[in-house]
């Protein structure tokens, strides 16, 4: 891949300034307190199996996303980490997450300060799986293999931060 390598060369400061600009154009402002209320009025039917086509639309978001990343701003590589790296770039500037930190020993992302937690508070269950979509979607388009992602640990069941789980088939 002629692109791969042009992607790479350039200074890793120029390729993420480029990567935020592209997605202050690409995005769309959303006020906070809305998708907060959103989140949380739809999430009451996640025991109708609402969560899990939450989480297939946040999947096809994230594939969408890479895609245009990979289309229009010649953003590719094959490597797991430099794809976590963008989306590093991504989650802090979606002011979605506080802190997004990812592990390539444990394959793990950890998330701090999740929008999903604030809109549910305490649950049983873990309430980021659309996350977990979002970064399943845009791992696989990226990358080009099959990804799957799952929220093993989340903030609203007690624990310090949410913990995802990247499964690479």
């Amino acid at each position: 891949m002629d692109n791969l390598k042009e992607y790479r060369m350039e200074p890793l400061e120029d390729r993420f300034r480029a990567l935020a600009e592209a997605i202050e154009r690409e995005s769309v402002l959303v006020h906070r307190a809305a998708l907060i209320d959103g989140y949380r009025d739809i999430y009451k039917f996640s025991t109708f199996g609402i969560d899990k086509l939450i989480k297939k639309a946040a999947e096809f978001g994230g594939k969408k996303g890479a895609k245009i990343l990979k289309e229009r701003y010649n953003v590719y590589t094959d490597r797991l980490d430099e794809a976590l790296e963008i989306i590093t770039v991504i989650a802090e500037s979606s002011r979605l997450i506080e802190v997004f930190e990812f592990d390539m020993e444990t394959m793990e992302i950890r998330v701090e300060g999740s929008i999903l937690v604030e809109a549910i508070g305490k649950s049983n269950k873990p309430v980021c799986e659309p996350m977990a979509g979002f970064f399943a979607g845009f791992l696989s388009e990226l990358l080009e293999k099959k990804i799957d992602v799952k929220e093993i640990k989340c903030a609203a069941q007690g624990h310090e931060r949410c913990v995802f789980k990247i499964y690479i088939e």
